[in-house]
């Protein structure tokens, strides 16, 4: 086994992905979004707070209808809905969106969750207001950001916002810079019980991406698992891919409570309309 992690093939972008369609990963993470310790996987509930306070301002006041590409358990959505606004998530986790609906269920919150992928969702329906937040797309190789660009285009409405988040390229930059480490655990994302987790990282500085790799050595087990993980450095800003989706940026803030951007911000965030709305929006 030593061997076989010492003689391990050169990383590369897009090896492999974190498998979230797996029923029993779904159910880890959903306990990692959960888990208001920290913000791996979703941010702490004050955070998620001032974000949609600051999310609400970007539309006239009244009850909207919203769309969350990539929900998770619902975190942002049922915020939105006890203020009565009608809801719409998607998201690939079963684990998260069985969550979500329970939630909304026992809440009677005017929440759908879609088990979907939001690359290729196609609702039939628009929406004052459409979120694809905390660098989902940077996940994505460019041309899936490119066609999660056009679901948000046909579902925005004319006067709609669009609000999407993604890693600088410093944010980026410093995953892939990480120094490799190892560390015990007994549960957690990767695994039941008793295991090791080899964690190691690259940058390739040319092509703007990083890679993280996941190395699990479980109890009585010969052979290690990898699970991989690829971050690309987007550039929306330079707005041909927007304009071909019928989007265009209206403002460029430093996060989702709409400060304005530091040098050095691991995340930046930007807030899209139509480009055929001349109308503008107001608080």
């Amino acid at each position: 086994m030593v061997l076989q992690l010492l003689n391990r093939p050169a990383m590369r972008p897009g090896e492999a992905r974190l498998p979230w369609d797996d029923g029993d990963f779904s159910v880890r993470m959903l306990a990692e979004h959960l888990d208001d310790t920290h913000d791996l996987a979703s941010r702490r509930p004050s955070t998620v707070d001032s974000h949609v306070a600051w999310l609400r301002t970007l539309l006239s006041a009244g009850r909207h209808r919203v769309l969350d590409l990539g929900c998770g358990p619902g975190l942002y959505l049922e915020r939105f809905a006890s203020d009565g606004w009608s809801c719409v998530g998607v998201d690939v986790s079963p684990a998260a969106i069985a969550y979500a609906r329970s939630r909304a269920a026992a809440s009677a919150l005017s929440c759908e969750y879609i088990a979907g992928d939001f690359r290729s969702v196609d609702l039939g329906e628009e929406f004052d207001l459409v979120l694809c937040v905390f660098g989902e797309l940077n996940t994505l190789p460019v041309d899936e950001v490119h066609a999660v660009f056009d679901v948000i285009g046909r579902h925005l409405s004319p006067t709609g916002r669009a609000v999407i988040e993604m890693s600088t390229r410093a944010g980026v930059r410093s995953k892939g810079t990480r120094p490799s480490t190892w560390y015990p655990a007994n549960g957690g994302l990767f695994a039941e019980g008793v295991h090791l987790v080899l964690t190691e990282n690259a940058w390739f500085e040319q092509s703007d991406v990083s890679v993280q790799r996941w190395w699990i050595v479980e109890a009585g087990v010969t052979h290690p698992r990898m699970l991989g993980s690829t971050t690309w450095w987007h550039e929306p800003d330079s707005g041909t891919a927007l304009r071909r989706s019928g989007l265009t940026i209206e403002q460029r803030c430093g996060d989702l409570s709409g400060r304005a951007p530091r040098h050095g911000d691991e995340f930046e965030t930007f807030v899209l309309r139509r480009l055929d709305s001349s109308l503008s929006v107001s608080s």
